[in-house]
């Protein structure tokens, strides 16, 4: 009604980012470890998956290659 398609809350994503993470360290403190946190946690997989990560791995292997250096003769 006042045209607007779309409306977003930035700072929201923030604050539920920055709980959880206070969360985390407080099991950490709490506990030694997060082991009381895994099941909150995104796994790897979900994580890679997401942010495309075999993507960029590939586009890193197309720009550059690694090189040794030797040790140049006496």
């Amino acid at each position: 009604a006042m045209g607007y398609r779309l409306v977003i809350w930035p700072v929201s994503s923030l604050r539920v980012a920055n709980k959880a993470q206070e969360t985390l360290y407080a099991t950490l403190a709490r506990d030694g470890s997060t082991q009381a946190m895994v099941g909150e946690m995104q796994t790897r997989a979900e994580l890679y998956d997401l942010i495309g990560l075999k993507t960029f791995e590939a586009l890193d292997a197309s720009i550059v290659a690694t090189v040794v250096p030797t040790l140049a003769a006496e």
